[in-house]
């Protein structure tokens, strides 16, 4: 909602290395010592794209991070643009088996980096030997690793690069925990930008961890059964100590692969035969030896279709249950069934009867076991598959729009996606449909409300009356109100935000984000069709439903609900009140450097001016309003509503300390803006309109200001009839333009209305009505100086 007091709050809803340039490094060093808010203690590792440094970040917080700084000769105008987009893609990432990206940005000369949790553990492989861990907590760690993995993958997301010196073992509260680093960033820009995968093969210590597709460069086969297979090596080297044969040896690693597949390690005779590697193999379990053998397969459609599976066949491994890559013979299945019911078999007077009832619930669990595996395949296929797309779509980008990497790009991106969407994924409804809100969800952050509202629609559509999309149809229905908040029409978000309140009060304990969600939707918007009672009753709900929290997701929306909660305050202008919000939320965001953080603050920073600026105190608010400026055009570029919302509140600022000249291009930028995100009748093309007016009459330009006022005045009445204090502030207006060019008598009834309006919403007491009173007193003085 914007608010035209004080010129609006207009808040919007909303790797091994090598050094083959001999000493880049070193010369980086030199030249920089500081990167932003860090500085450079350790040379980590360096190679052909770039260096890995170990830095100190000196502000907000003071920690050590590891900070990544790609080579400016290796990026051209596609390798910037992808590199922004994957580095999007990784701050999505939230798991604790993954190392977190901190913050990324570019030097002054132009070159992209990026800043990570710094980890300092071991190697996985290292970390397992120097603890002597037995096969079992080795196998319980590897587990842990594939989660991670899996993570990355539903986000899509493909490592490229495990091996254990990527795979960090650190100790968090006493347990060992493994994270994941170094997401190939420099490695997928360099794919992506034209340079041949072999020029960064030999990285040491990469080529052994290799899928075939992965080391003979046939890009398009790559997803994510190559991360799968790198898995597999990792495996093998975490339980024997020897490493498969590379694929660099076809002939090695196929005879290998047969004798693992075959249940057995024996040597097979002939010049390729992998001694070393077979030998090792000896010592694992049959059940070992054929999970390797899926997850080592040459040919990619033999391997586990994804991560979870691997990690989910391991967990069977040590359950004592049926590993689904064992062959499923009946005398294997038979012995697993003995193992597990070794005493009832074991009472010989109960033999017969164990027998029949343990065969019974043996073939009911076979059932259930074959169903879940299913359920579990194909939401890996989903995911793959998902994950396969956007990898394909990045690739089509044509590098003649891929300079810059600003939000025009980024709406080419999504352009394309959508048109691939509909092409290549028409017969495959539920994978439409994520892609779908995917693609309506990002068109929102960028502010292409028309396109947003299209595929959100879209999803919500192909999620009807489906069960197993029932969470994708809440979630495009959440992304939908949010939408009609922000295009003014709140009687339909208020009715969908009370339809999706009663569906998701039904879902169970484990959907409590959703029902929180769909709670904060509903006060959002009560807000913004005028009932602050009402929406302040249900956002406090909100938030203390919400304390206490460890989800992530939970907090990080208690902190929205908290700051719904602090716009009703400042709009009821209980500015003390709204001032303690926002300096609480700003305390707890002092602590937290992730990109969810980042934006929240701006919004607060925002928010929080606007009610300096109602409290008339306008040169406090400029330089809060000149960092979330600076900060939004970076994030969203110039069209952004959030960066509007900055626009206007910085000109309202800068007018109000007597500087309407230096406002006034402030005010036209905004006009413009909101003109063509929403046509002329929307409330905040009207407000921006009224805005510019009032900059105009500043300067001593009544006419133009008049012939604004009106013009928002008139479509005021049509568009917003019940919104007294709007109506109020766009009569106080015109009443000040009539004045100003000579016709006191035209202003008299539009100040006595605007006088009524804005005493009924804000108080008597309110100073833009002490302001009318003024100006009304004016008028009727000028009046009765002409009639005397």
């Amino acid at each position: 909602m914007t608010h035209p007091s004080d010129d609006d709050r207009t808040h919007v809803e909303i790797t091994g290395f090598r050094d083959p340039d001999g000493g880049a490094a070193e010369r980086d060093a030199e030249a920089l010592a500081r990167i932003g808010g860090y500085r450079l203690i350790e040379l980590l590792g360096q190679g052909g794209m770039g260096s890995v440094w170990l830095a100190e970040q000196l502000e907000p917080v003071r920690r050590k991070v590891a900070l990544k700084l790609i080579h400016g000769s290796a990026l051209d105008g596609l390798g910037r643009a992808l590199f922004e987009v994957e580095r999007q893609m990784l701050a999505q990432m939230a798991h604790p088996c993954i190392a977190q990206v901190f913050d990324a940005g570019s030097t002054d000369d132009g070159r992209p980096w990026f800043a990570m949790e710094w980890v300092p553990g071991q190697p996985v492989t290292d970390h397992a030997e120097a603890q002597g861990l037995d096969t079992a907590a080795r196998l319980r760690l590897f587990i842990r690793i594939c989660q991670g993995v899996q993570h990355a993958h539903e986000r899509g997301i493909i490592h490229r690069d495990l091996k254990p010196a990527n795979v960090l073992v650190c100790t968090v509260d006493g347990e060992p925990l493994p994270k994941i680093i170094d997401f190939g960033v420099a490695t997928s820009v360099s794919d992506q930008g034209g340079q041949h995968r072999a020029n960064s093969s030999d990285r040491a210590g990469t080529r052994a961890y290799m899928s075939p597709e992965q080391y003979t460069d046939d890009v398009r086969r790559i997803d994510t059964r190559s991360d799968v297979y790198a898995l597999g090596v990792m495996l093998f080297e975490l339980l024997t100590g020897a490493r498969p044969p590379s694929t660099a040896d076809r002939d090695a690693l196929d005879t290998f692969h047969t004798a693992l597949g075959r249940g057995a390690a024996s040597r097979i005779d002939g010049a390729a035969t992998p001694v070393e590697a077979l030998t090792a193999a000896r010592g694992l379990d049959r059940e070992l030896r054929c999970i390797l053998a899926r997850a080592l397969a040459p040919a990619r459609e033999q391997r586990y279709p994804s991560a979870a599976e691997l990690a989910r066949d391991l967990e069977r491994q040590l359950a004592g249950d049926v590993v689904e890559a064992v062959p499923p013979t009946r005398r294997y299945r038979w012995s697993k069934f003995v193992r597990r019911n070794r005493l009832a078999l074991g009472v010989g007077s109960l033999v017969l009867a164990a027998l029949v009832g343990g065969l019974a619930l043996a073939l009911w669990g076979l059932v259930q076991a074959q169903a879940e595996r299913d359920r579990a395949q194909l939401a890996a296929a989903r995911a793959e598959q998902t994950a396969d797309f956007v990898v394909r779509m990045l690739d089509s980008i044509d590098p003649a729009y891929a300079s810059g990497a600003d939000t025009a790009l980024m709406r080419r991106v999504l352009d394309d996606a959508a048109l691939r969407a509909e092409n290549e994924l028409a017969d495959q409804p539920d994978i439409l449909a994520e892609i779908a809100l995917t693609i309506g969800s990002a068109y929102l952050a960028i502010g292409a409300d028309t396109e947003a509202t299209e595929h959100i629609e879209r999803a919500e559509r192909l999620a009807a009356d489906r069960g197993d999309l029932e969470r994708l149809a809440l979630r495009a229905a959440r992304q939908r109100i949010a939408l009609a908040v922000r295009l003014g029409e709140g009687e339909q978000a208020l009715s969908r935000a009370r339809a999706l309140v009663e569906h998701t009060d039904a879902l169970g304990p484990a959907d409590e984000l959703l029902r929180l969600e769909a709670r904060s939707m509903l006060a959002h918007a009560l807000q913004h069709v005028g009932d602050p009672d009402a929406a302040e009753s249900v956002i406090v709900d909100v938030i203390e439903t919400a304390a206490g929290a460890d989800d992530p997701a939970i907090v990080d929306l208690r902190l929205e609900a908290m700051r719904t909660l602090a716009q009703l305050h400042s709009d009821r202008m209980q500015l003390e009140r709204a001032h303690a919000v926002y300096a609480q939320m700003l305390d707890e965001l002092a602590g937290r450097d992730d990109p969810a953080a980042r934006i929240q603050r701006l919004w607060t920073l925002n928010d929080h001016a606007v009610v300096f600026l109602r409290e008339q105190r306008y040169a406090e608010a400029e330089p809060l309003l000149r960092e979330t400026l600076a900060s939004q055009r970076e994030l969203f570029g110039d069209e952004h509503p959030m960066t509007l919302a900055a626009v206007s509140n910085l000109a309202g600022s800068l007018r109000q300390q007597g500087r309407p000249d230096e406002a006034l291009p402030f005010y036209r930028e905004t006009l413009d803006g909101f003109l063509d995100l929403y046509g002329e009748r929307h409330s905040r093309s009207l407000i921006a309109r009224h805005n510019l007016g009032n900059c105009l009459l500043d300067l001593g330009r009544p006419d133009e200001s008049a012939a604004l006022h009106r013009e928002a005045l008139v479509l005021g009445r049509e568009e917003l009839p019940d919104n007294d204090f709007v109506l109020g502030m766009f009569e106080l207006g015109l009443g000040k333009s009539e004045l100003a060019r000579g016709n006191p008598a035209a202003a008299v009834p539009l100040l006595e209305s605007a006088e009524a309006r804005i005493a009924a919403a804000a108080g008597a007491d309110h100073y833009r009505a002490d302001e009318a009173r003024d100006r009304l007193a004016q008028a009727r003085a000028a009046i009765e100086h002409d009639r005397g």
